[in-house]
């Protein structure tokens, strides 16, 4: 066999993610994988090596939150798989696509106690689209092909791809491989003109008419059409997890993040969003029973789910906005005067509601007044990336998404640890893109040693760490029925310390008027950055307190 004609199968699986267009993988190395680190070296991909994998698998699906790509994660066998499943559960509760491959024990040594073995397809099929593994060496980059157009196909997700490590080390030639192509198809479904032209007809007879974006919007890529719509029909609008951003949140039409106006709507347009517990399940005392719903989603098993639509549409949301413009030619609005500025003072009475008996110069800092003025620190081009409980929840409702990926929260499924991850792959994606991460003490903590892998690819993050010194979400609640608490302190851990013993830049901030120097410092140095704000203990944001968000 001539040696240039032959290749590993670790090397056919990174050459089956060079033709996806794969720059980057994140993984934690282990020997099962060593051929796909080799193949990588060989086709020019990156590895961004992490601490632990459920890391990686973060990081991969902050790669497609950034990009709209799949992001790729590389693990070992056994205890590699095992330690991916929370972020596989993420990404599968988002809908993100991703793609994770995972070596597995060899086929030649199935079921006779190899090391590191385990049934890793039955831990990953609930968590993901797809899972399959590779029996012969000569269809890796067929699987490979298919693991990708089967994490974007209708509704994003994670897929899984498993290689026994003896595939992932058989040498075989190129000749007898076929690499597919010509896989993707780029038509957008759209929806029948019946339900559009009924779905019409309800908007124009409306009086308080919203839309309620969510990450469908994004994965369509319609932010243009979803704002060219609003403008046009003067429709206010409420965004969503992915969908932050695709509507500018400080347009006259934007309603921001938390839908309190759907309580007054009467037609409701719902967008690629899930009606789960952030949205009171689309039930009253949030959404009556009585407003109409037009649910537009790619995937019709979420059509109708918790409450009917009046009028379901199937299909691409960018395909459906153009229909629903021809459907409404000609029609006659019947929008409430009023009613745009309803929106407006309703939200900023959800904003202000937070802040209420506020000092904004106590000591120590209180979390919203912290967001309120990093709200105005911020570069406008900036991303935020936001991890914790009741941080999350004010930033949510005090900060701005300006355009799509500018202020991203892992949403419905709570998930936390996310944050650095996320952070790390959205600097890697766009590195001349300021990103910031806006986190709680006890959030951090989950993935606080990838701050090394920061400074050990120079990915020059900035975290701010609003750390009350506890699971203050959780303490809050104790204190609360049962008037004492438990296994909810921390203690005043100085996570700027430890930034600066791993090579970064940290700083302590203890008075809001020291922020912004300390933050310009931690630009200035070019560093991954840990600012350790020091943040009452004793609070909490009163809108996760709302009977519809309750269990």
């Amino acid at each position: 066999m001539d040696k240039k004609s032959e290749i590993l199968g670790g090397g056919l699986v990174a050459r089956a993610l060079k033709n996806e267009g794969v720059e980057k993988i994140f993984s934690l190395s282990g020997g099962h994988i060593n051929p796909v680190y080799d193949g990588c070296l060989t086709e020019g991909i990156e590895i961004i090596d992490t601490h632990h994998e459920q890391a990686a698998v973060h990081m991969a699906e902050g790669w497609a939150r950034y990009t709209g790509h799949p992001g790729v994660a590389v693990v070992t066998a056994g205890p590699g798989v095992a330690n991916a499943l929370p972020g596989m559960a993420v990404a599968a509760q988002s809908g993100v696509p991703l793609v994770l491959i995972g070596a597995r024990s060899s086929l030649a040594r199935r079921d006779i106690g190899s090391m590191q073995d385990v049934d890793q397809l039955e831990l990953l099929r609930p968590l993901t689209k797809w899972a399959r593994q590779v029996y012969q060496v000569e269809r890796i980059p067929e699987y490979v092909a298919t693991a990708f157009r089967q994490a974007l196909s209708g509704r994003p997700g994670p897929v899984f791809l498993e290689i026994p490590v003896d595939i992932m080390g058989e040498i075989t030639e190129l000749d007898s491989v076929r690499f597919p192509s010509s896989y993707y198809c780029k038509a957008r479904p759209c929806a029948a003109d019946l339900e559009i032209n009924a779905a019409a007809e309800l908007l124009a007879s409306a009086e308080r008419p919203l839309i309620l974006a969510g990450s469908g919007v994004f994965w369509s890529d319609a932010a243009s059409e979803l704002t060219d719509f609003a403008e046009t029909y003067g429709i206010p609008v409420y965004t969503r997890n992915m969908g932050r951003g695709t509507f500018p949140e400080n347009h006259d039409l934007a309603g921001g993040f938390f839908p309190i106006g759907l309580m007054q709507a009467d037609v409701v347009l719902i967008l690629g969003t899930r009606l789960d517990w952030t949205v009171g399940y689309g039930r009253p005392p949030l959404l009556k029973m009585s407003t109409k719903t037009i649910h537009v989603d790619i995937e019709a098993a979420e059509i109708g789910q918790n409450r009917p639509a009046d009028v379901g549409l199937v299909g691409d949301i960018k395909a459906i906005l153009d229909q629903l413009k021809d459907g409404l030619k000609g029609k006659q609005m019947q929008i409430e005067d009023s009613w745009v500025y309803t929106i407006q003072v309703m939200r900023a009475a959800a904003r202000e509601s937070n802040l209420q008996g506020v000092d904004p110069e106590a000591k120590p800092i209180h979390p919203a007044v912290l967001c309120q003025k990093l709200g105005t620190l911020l570069p406008e081009n900036s991303s935020l990336v936001v991890d914790g409980g009741d941080i999350a929840v004010f930033a949510n409702l005090t900060m701005d998404a300006l355009s799509p990926s500018s202020l991203i929260w892992i949403g419905a499924f709570g998930h936390l640890g996310i944050g650095l991850p996320f952070a790390i792959a959205g600097k890697l994606a766009d590195p001349e893109r300021p990103i910031f991460l806006l986190t709680g003490d006890g959030a951090f903590g989950f993935s606080a040693m990838e701050f090394a892998t920061a400074v050990r690819h120079g990915v020059p993050v900035i975290i701010i760490i609003s750390n009350d010194g506890g699971w203050g979400q959780i303490r809050r609640r104790q204190k609360q029925d049962f008037g004492r608490t438990v296994g909810v302190e921390l203690g005043a851990i100085r996570y700027d310390q430890i930034a600066q013993t791993l090579g970064g830049f940290g700083a302590q901030v203890e008075k809001l008027e020291d922020l912004e120097k300390v933050l310009q410092d931690a630009v200035k140095s070019g560093l991954p950055a840990c600012i350790n704000v020091k943040t009452e203990p004793d609070t909490g944001c009163s809108s996760m307190d709302l009977p519809w968000k309750i269990n």
